[in-house]
């Protein structure tokens, strides 16, 4: 993939509008994983983000507290949500806004990852150097909203699709 200065973001209640619309409705739980993972390979191949979204190192995994706050009413983490379209929005448009090398990225992981559970993206994560560094110090089961390093999430993810090196 080439590298573009024009690299551009994307509003994360956008995106995440843009992926129920393209991939059907889907759990609260699954959504934030996979703005999670198209943030974090944008990090690691392009070494921008995606979204300026912070994300949490939630119970059960990295959580955009942008994208829960904008779903907390409609969702419980197990339940579909479903896309609707909101008024003076056009999620394409916005996507589209994007540098066709992120869209291309993009599209591959969501392809793939899109086939997953909630569950399976919850199990991936917990795996993974992110979410487990942020979590140093609390058990499987505490609260905590400490800050997943988007350095770290960069780094991990650029070795990951380097073939672990």
């Amino acid at each position: 993939m080439k590298m573009h200065k024009s690299l551009q973001k994307i509003d994360s209640v956008v995106f995440s509008d843009y992926i129920l619309k393209h991939y059907g409705p889907m759990s609260h739980l699954k959504l934030q994983k996979l703005i999670f993972y198209c943030d974090a390979y944008c990090l690691a191949y392009f070494d921008k983000e995606l979204v300026t979204d912070q994300f949490e190192a939630w119970v059960h995994g990295p959580v955009s507290r942008k994208v829960y706050n904008s779903l907390k009413d409609k969702s419980i983490l197990y339940s579909d949500l479903i896309y609707s379209k909101k008024e003076g929005e056009d999620v394409d448009v916005e996507f589209g806004k994007l540098t066709q090398d992120q869209q291309d990225l993009i599209l591959s992981v969501l392809g793939d990852l899109s086939k997953w559970t909630g569950i399976e993206l919850e199990a991936a994560t917990h795996k993974e150097k992110p979410w487990l560094e942020a979590r140093k110090g609390y058990s499987e089961a505490d609260k905590c909203n400490e800050l997943i390093s988007k350095d770290t999430t960069r780094l991990f993810y650029k070795t990951e699709i380097n073939g672990g090196i």
